[in-house]
């Protein structure tokens, strides 16, 4: 079976989605994202284009939980994560530090599917004075 990396975005209710449009958008992180992946293929789906229109290296698709072979990294956020949990193994969450109004909220929760925090980070962004970076792995 294959295993992926997923990377989403939150904010302080996890929050991701309102009315269909992201919440928010950060140069800097999606950039710390990319170099993070390092030679991993990183996939995104269309929605998540616009973010990723000056990297090359990226794959867009139709939905990468489903098409992004073993071994890749992917940025996800239009889609439930909880029915591909037996295929990620690591979970990064990128968090805003803010309140944001949402009407799609993240599906997982983290240690009832048996993530475990591995590692934490904090930067500042090109949007947002600090972005949480944390890294879960089963």
């Amino acid at each position: 079976m294959k295993k992926i990396t997923v990377a989403v975005v939150l904010d302080d209710n996890e929050g991701m989605l309102l009315f269909g449009k992201r919440q928010s958008r950060d140069r800097v992180m999606i950039a710390e994202f990319v170099e993070s992946a390092g030679s991993s293929p990183i996939y995104v789906s269309d929605f998540s284009k616009i973010l990723f229109e000056s990297y090359d290296s990226v794959n867009m698709c139709k939905n990468p939980l489903e098409e992004a072979p073993d071994g890749a990294v992917c940025f996800i956020e239009n889609y439930s994560l909880s029915p591909y949990l037996d295929i990620i193994d690591t979970l990064i969450i990128y968090r805003w530090n803010r309140l944001y109004h949402s009407d799609v909220k993240f599906d997982v929760n983290v240690k009832n599917a048996g993530y475990k925090l591995v590692s934490t980070a904090e930067y500042v962004g090109s949007s947002h004075d600090k972005i949480t970076k944390e890294i879960y792995k089963k």
